[in-house]
């Protein structure tokens, strides 16, 4: 089945290639800007720093201050409150490399890992306010609604998967950590996160290509509603996605929660991106789907309960 779904996909892709060049190039050329001028200089500098933190040793210092405030509210260690704040803060997909990282660093258990993929990833926060909010519903009241819809369904997802992927941080076994102090080179630690950070954002790239060439082919397809082809296109890919379902000015109580939902799910493509964060270990991309899952049903929720009770108040 898989080898079926392979060949046809590659022929849908070779015959756009090929009677499409026009359309193809357009699109590879929106997605490679995309990566050139939006994730490049936005996500690069944050990888390579995250991953000297982590190999110095500093993070864990720092974060040990808040031990139980990660523990008593998301049942994390100091150093997995660092992945979530990670994904919070620089978008997708960091939530997920930061989990692969902190478990191939042995700072974090394989539960923890799989734990922290079911809500740390979010997207950043210049595209939920500047790009979502503002651009596209032309809404700057919105901005904090939209903030505090996307957190808390995440905050949600944590406490429904809590429990399936308990830990106990004092039964865990001796991480194979070396001193920061004997161990640690600044040169090496800079040479190692910067050759990480760019096989990294290069994947990304390649993916984020990749996704806008089947846009490309979904906004060909005859036959398909208006309104089903804007779906499609938000679950494959949520900036031109987003753009497309904003631009069909539907009422407020259907754009908001849709898009948020949209916006909470990640799409296709960042769940691609995601499943290459987490190639060089053993950990499944089933916790980051079921985690998504649920928090975009809850986004969906809890954006049209928000539209609901404006309507009241207003």
């Amino acid at each position: 089945m898989k080898r079926i779904f392979f060949c046809l996909s590659f022929s849908c892709f070779l015959l756009f290639l090929l009677f499409f060049p026009r359309t193809a190039v357009a699109c590879a050329r929106s997605g490679l800007m995309l990566w050139f001028n939006t994730l490049l200089p936005s996500m690069l500098p944050f990888m390579i720093l995250s991953g000297i933190f982590m190999k110095a040793g500093f993070i864990e210092k720092l974060l040990a201050l808040t031990k139980g405030f990660w523990k008593s509210v998301f049942h994390l260690t100091p150093m997995g409150g660092y992945g979530l704040l990670i994904g919070i803060f620089c978008g997708y997909p960091m939530g997920a490399k930061t989990a692969a990282d902190l478990y191939q660093d042995h700072r974090i258990s394989r539960q923890e890992a799989c734990y922290l993929l079911t809500f740390s990833n979010h997207p950043g926060p210049a595209f939920l306010s500047s790009y979502l909010c503002v651009e596209l519903l032309h809404r700057e009241w919105l901005i904090l609604p939209a903030y505090g819809i996307l957190y808390l369904s995440s905050f949600f997802t944590s406490l429904l998967f809590r429990r399936c992927y308990s830990f106990d941080e004092n039964s865990l076994p001796e991480f194979k950590r070396k001193e920061a102090s004997a161990a640690f080179s600044w040169g090496e630690a800079l040479d190692a996160s910067i050759m990480n950070s760019f096989l990294s954002i290069t994947k990304l790239g390649g993916y984020i290509i990749l996704f806008s060439l089947i846009q490309g082919i979904l906004e060909l397809l005859p036959g398909l509603p208006a309104d089903l082809k804007c779906l499609l296109l938000g679950f494959t890919e949520i900036t031109t996605g987003t753009m497309a379902i904003a631009q069909r000015n539907w009422n407020l109580s259907v754009s908001f929660p849709l898009l948020l939902a949209l916006t909470a799910s990640g799409g296709l493509c960042i769940a691609f991106q995601s499943k290459s964060m987490l190639a060089e270990t053993d950990l499944p991309l089933s916790p980051y789907l079921k985690g998504k899952s649920c928090s975009s049903l809850f986004t969906l929720l809890l954006g049209r309960l928000f539209i609901e009770i404006v309507k009241i108040v207003i």
